[in-house]
């Protein structure tokens, strides 16, 4: 009998011993949407374009290609302690577009991240309508569609370094993806940063369109991301 209950004591022991371990690994995912501030490899500070499902059903999301190389981490600006969310796994040659594979253990995808909320896809608006965009920088910003430009509009919003990637937005629907402004003098050439919104003075945002991202994922059907849509 004694040995009987030596042996119970044992086993509660480890009951007790292991339980707090057991707890300790079940993190909550963290929440990630078009908007979202994310690191890339450690370093890079971008902004997530959409989150969504592609055509062989894999949860992905977009941001600017010039963020990171193909197998970068990335990683939750505000949300450190969870870790490595995904990686860039499709990266266009000639497009500013990077596809990340983000893993559903670790992520509560969300079609809405403060004030933008993205339900769909739609076109580039014509000159002088509003347009919005959302970025880790500069926020929730909007301004009047300049030029409609083949697969760039160009907008005067406010934006800066690290709001690459961000959702572009008109009523809700997800129109392009902000890559950068424009440059005073051509390519290489310096743009003037927005400091602030309420500062209205800084160079165009670049937009590419959403629809011709698309196009160009869509042209490499076995590519992860090809058959993007939103949530």
């Amino acid at each position: 009998m004694k040995a009987f209950r030596r042996a119970l004591l044992a086993i509660g022991a480890a009951v007790i011993a292991l339980s707090p371990a057991a707890v300790a690994t079940a993190a909550p995912a963290a929440t990630v949407g078009g908007g979202s501030g994310i690191v890339v490899n450690g370093r890079s500070l971008c902004t997530m374009t959409a989150v969504g499902h592609d055509r062989g059903g894999n949860l992905v999301g977009l941001t600017a290609g010039h963020c990171g190389k193909l197998g970068a981490s990335v990683s939750l600006e505000r949300n450190r302690s969870a870790g490595t969310i995904g990686r860039i796994v499709t990266r266009s040659q000639n497009w500013d577009v990077a596809v990340i594979q983000l893993n559903p253990s670790r992520v509560r995808a969300v079609s809405r991240v403060g004030s933008a909320r993205i339900r769909g896809v739609g076109n580039y608006p014509a000159p002088l309508t509003n347009v919005c965009k959302s970025g880790r920088t500069t926020g929730f910003t909007c301004g009047p569609t300049l030029i409609d430009e083949r697969s760039v509009g160009y907008s005067y919003v406010c934006a800066a370094p690290g709001d690459s990637g961000g959702p572009v937005i008109q009523n809700g629907r997800l129109v392009g993806m902000l890559n950068g402004s424009v440059r005073i003098l051509g390519p290489g050439t310096p743009s003037i940063e927005c400091i602030h919104p309420a500062f209205p003075v800084y160079t165009p945002m670049v937009a590419t369109k959403m629809t011709d991202i698309l196009k160009v994922l869509k042209s490499a059907p076995r590519a992860v991301g090809s058959g993007f849509r939103t949530l």
